[in-house]
């Protein structure tokens, strides 16, 4: 057609062809981009939408309520683990959908339901992308890493944990697990070395909370101490006699060092904290002197 035809209040008018063109093909990407920005708020609003805070979680719900205590212990421990203080629940491990009130559709595979993972893998599992990337690589430097590709031990629920999961400790390794594979002397060293580095790093963090609630400048020291315990996890990961005299050796160093000198600092605030209040209490003292003196010499005049 050569034009159309609109009819409006202002009566009949034609429009030319090519007008009429160009005004549907504005009329479509109008309602084709008013579409696409409707579906894409509405898919943003739904995947920055945080999870309700009275959701309900039926992996919890049903394994409490079970009568077996192999089913119920893992809630148990998985309260008290560093996954549930972190939010992190039972399918960040298990997959699953935790929404779903039914045994069979919530463990079903469009649920990614994987169940408990394989003891020579748990590792690996531990390690995946979004997880312990930077353990596992260090892991897989030391000689426990081959034995857990042979026998599935000692991985990395053994120091941390199956369900009750834990951070890097001294609490997390004991002579019993050593000894299952070595010699009761080398595991006694072994757990006293790190419990010395773990205490020493300790010390060196409560003078470093001391000098920071001071507003003291400790930035440098916490970055040494942060390369400091990074060694020491890696040493502790690692688990290789060579690795370990080496790494020691700097350990100790860089922990003497650091311990002298925040101590150093702290006593030093310490020091002026106790020369504050002397000078205060003796302005004080000079204070309530002149007034009482005051006092009496006004009493005497009245008289």
């Amino acid at each position: 057609p050569a034009s159309i035809f609109i009819d409006g209040p202002g009566g009949a008018r034609t429009i030319p062809e090519g007008a009429a063109d160009l005004m549907i093909r504005y009329i479509l990407a109008s309602t084709i981009l008013c579409c696409a920005l409707a579906a894409g708020g509405s898919a943003a609003r739904s995947q920055d939408r945080p999870a309700p805070a009275d959701e309900k979680d039926y992996c919890i719900i049903c394994h409490e309520a079970q009568d077996t205590e192999r089913l119920k212990k893992p809630v148990v421990e998985w309260r008290s683990s560093v996954h549930n203080a972190a939010g992190k629940r039972c399918e960040a491990c298990h997959g699953g959908n935790p929404a779903l009130n039914d045994k069979l559709l919530a463990h079903a595979l469009k649920s990614n339901f994987r169940g408990k993972p394989d003891r020579k893998k748990g590792t690996e599992f531990c390690g995946r992308e979004g997880c312990h990337v930077k353990a596992t690589e260090q892991f897989r430097r030391g000689p426990h890493y081959l034995s857990v590709m042979k026998s599935g031990e000692p991985g990395c629920v053994t120091c941390h944990g199956a369900h009750n999961i834990q951070r890097s400790s001294i609490d997390v390794i004991s002579e019993k697990s050593c000894t299952a594979c070595h010699p009761a002397d080398y595991a006694r060293d072994i757990v006293k070395l790190i419990g010395e580095i773990d205490r020493g790093i300790g010390r060196i963090d409560g003078n470093l909370a001391v000098l920071a609630d001071k507003r003291a400048d400790v930035k440098s020291l916490q970055n040494r101490l942060g390369n400091t315990r990074h060694l020491f996890h890696q040493m502790v990961h690692v688990f290789s006699r060579e690795d370990m005299e080496t790494t020691q050796r700097i350990i100790m160093l860089e922990i003497a060092s650091l311990d002298e000198e925040t101590t150093t600092k702290v006593s030093s605030l310490q020091r002026m904290d106790l020369l504050y209040l002397v000078m205060l209490g003796f302005g004080l003292a000079i204070i309530a002197g002149v007034s009482i003196y005051s006092a009496v010499m006004y009493s005497r005049r009245k008289k």
